[in-house]
């Protein structure tokens, strides 16, 4: 590569805190962006997408795309990037599995119409907005499904270290190496391997804080996450809520194989479980439902009401 990589960052449909946690390598920005020609960064600069349209494609060394595509101006940037980047990543756990956006799945577009603005009693009028937005898809398909990523970095928001660890990785030429661990191989707690009475609420009793939180009852998707956060949550108290998705290869049902896991350590009949379970959808798939198997099956619903 030349001595400058030129990059380009699209964002789709997120909160935005991916590209704003670069901010977080800190001093480290000092030594990164002088070695970066940024050639599209709408989030900082009134890049338009006409600007990026014109480069030639694969004129552009790496392309970071943020956020899940809801509406049919996200697909579009999507499909321009994956046309103008010679590699494009994945950045964060919307634009890899739909991350918490994808929770808009569980309901239809007309119920998500009724939430956000005929029934929002913020929004003035109760309308539905039609000028200068671009259309909404109907569903959430994954970033995937659209386009082919050569790299990807999920995370809600993938960790400073690792966004570090990735630039100093692609700025030198090299292949980043991503450990295929779960968040289980990071966390300092014991685990004895008991089988738990009852599911606890994250704010019911007291954790011991050196025992495993599944094993006592929390649901702790660690086993079922992939480790690249290296277990910050669960080793400063916290039950992993699985931001991560799952493990290499990454688009397995992290939902699946965590409610197998708590499954296999709960003794308890289907039906108290569901009982103890108060959100199960959102629990086991707060980030992954569109690329999980119950998401793919909602998706195919959707196309063939389509047809």
């Amino acid at each position: 590569m030349p001595d400058k990589v030129s990059v380009a960052m699209g964002q789709g449909s997120s909160c935005w805190g991916c590209f704003q946690s670069l901010v977080d390598i800190h001093m480290n920005l000092a030594d990164v962006l002088p070695q970066l020609d940024i050639k599209f960064w709408a989030a900082v600069a009134d890049f338009k997408h006409e600007h990026l349209e014109e480069y030639p494609d694969g004129s552009i060394d790496i392309g970071l795309y943020e956020g899940m595509a809801r509406t049919e101006e996200d697909v579009h940037l999507l499909k321009v990037m994956r046309d103008k980047c010679k590699t494009l990543i994945s950045f964060g756990s919307c634009s890899t599995f739909g991350g918490i956006p994808g929770m808009a799945n569980f309901s239809d577009i007309e119920e998500c119409y009724d939430v956000k603005f005929r029934n929002n009693k913020t929004v003035k009028g109760g309308e539905v907005p039609t000028e200068n937005l671009p259309p909404i898809t109907d569903v959430v398909k994954p970033n995937k499904d659209y386009v082919d990523f050569d790299i990807y970095l999920p995370g809600c928001p993938p960790t400073s270290d690792l966004i570090l660890k990735a630039l100093t990785a692609l700025l030198k030429g090299e292949d980043i190496e991503l450990p295929p661990h779960t968040v289980c191989h990071y966390c300092d707690r014991e685990k004895e391997d008991t089988p738990i009475p009852e599911v606890l609420r994250p704010y019911q009793g007291k954790a011991d804080p050196d025992r495993c939180l599944l094993e006592q009852g929390y649901i702790c998707l660690g086993s079922a996450t992939w480790g690249l956060c290296e277990g910050q949550c669960v080793n400063k108290g916290a039950p992993c809520r699985g931001c991560f998705g799952p493990p290499p290869p990454i688009h397995d049902d992290q939902g699946a194989a965590g409610i197998s896991m708590l499954g296999s350590y709960a003794p308890i009949e289907p039906e108290e479980i569901l009982e103890q379970v108060k959100d199960p959808l959102g629990t086991f798939w707060r980030f992954s439902y569109p690329t999980s198997h119950l998401g793919s099956m909602r998706i195919k619903r959707e196309e063939a009401n389509d047809q």
